[in-house]
């Protein structure tokens, strides 16, 4: 397949980069590693005036460790990242994911950070070429007004495949945005809108340029745990991430968030609830694991390469390793 026809722009400055946003908005997506965006210009998913590429920001590219936090600036490679000796020390779960993304030539030479978190949601109905979506008809993503994957639908329900989503959620991340109308922050956890036709808050003249991790006050803990049909290149197909801090024998702080459910990671509030303040034991992972696919059935659709009652089975199972993971626990799944 090939590429749309668009103008190729290549800014040296956030400054100048900014300005095209501020003058061309959604007509022209930013282009950072484009694992992403290239396959979906080859399928004609998108066809914009012009894409941004940011390889040439330097600013935009790095890791620091400050007092209170580490900042990935957002075109930070994903390689980069899996070989930081900070990130390792304090957010281990974060490398695994990073690990996890693509293979060894995505990790090492394409994939960034910010292009991993905004990561356009998936539908098998959806990400497919042109010619075969031809017999499918349109959906709310390609100018239609119905959901193929569950008619009926206002809203698409695309899923949230990023594998380094439900980490950063689960670290508290917190994004800085810039655009025309400056600068501002938003919890990672609130950057999705749930809506497949346009998961992220963010505006046309808008980029993410930074992820911020506040550094634990305490020795923590953090697992992920995915599914996935091989090894190594595909999407999770059901993911999760915990953290929690153990002091005197109780759970002083506890996050689980749950993703490639629907079109928004899920902070699951209500096992912190359980789990944080108590001392754990075994009851809390059925408890947890039930939690999880209570939610998974409320948003998972058909549409995915495996089944959704199997996608709703195995959410549970990854929610429960990870918390097992966390609270210090061991035994077989179910």
């Amino acid at each position: 397949m090939q590429l749309p026809q668009f103008d190729y722009h290549a800014p040296d400055t956030l400054e100048k980069a900014l300005a095209l946003k501020g003058n061309l908005g959604g007509m022209a997506p930013v282009l950072a590693g484009g694992t992403d965006l290239i396959v979906h210009l080859k399928q004609r998913l998108f066809s914009p005036a012009a894409v941004i590429s940011l390889r040439n920001i330097k600013s935009l590219r790095g890791i620091e460790t400050r007092a209170d936090a580490i900042v990935i600036r957002a075109a930070t490679p994903l390689a980069e990242i899996a070989r930081d000796t900070s990130i390792q020390e304090h957010f281990p779960a974060l490398v695994k994911a990073v690990n996890s993304i693509g293979a060894t030539g995505i990790q090492a030479f394409r994939g960034t950070i910010g292009g991993n978190l905004c990561l356009q949601p998936r539908c098998i109905l959806y990400n497919q070429s042109r010619f075969w979506r031809t017999g499918k008809g349109s959906c709310h993503r390609t100018g239609g007004k119905d959901c193929l994957a569950l008619p009926g639908s206002e809203s698409c329900h695309s899923v949230c495949s990023a594998d380094t989503v439900p980490v950063l959620a689960a670290f508290s991340g917190q994004l800085t945005i810039a655009g025309s109308g400056g600068v501002r922050q938003i919890p990672v956890s609130d950057f999705f809108t749930g809506k497949g036709e346009s998961p992220f808050k963010i505006t046309p003249d808008e980029m993410v340029t930074e992820i911020r991790l506040p550094l634990p006050w305490a020795p923590a803990s953090s697992a992920y745990h995915r599914l996935g049909m091989r090894s190594a290149v595909d999407f999770p197909l059901a993911n999760a991430a915990a953290t929690a801090i153990m002091q005197d024998g109780k759970v002083e702080t506890f996050r689980l968030v749950i993703s490639s459910a629907g079109p928004a990671p899920v902070v699951l509030k209500e096992a912190e609830a359980l789990i944080r303040g108590n001392k754990p034991d075994g009851a809390m992972i059925d408890q947890v694991r039930l939690m999880a696919r209570r939610m998974a059935e409320g948003v998972v659709v058909e549409n995915s390469s495996i089944s959704k009652d199997y996608r709703i089975k195995m959410l549970g199972v990854m929610t429960a390793r990870a918390v097992k993971d966390v609270l210090g626990f061991a035994g077989p799944d179910r």
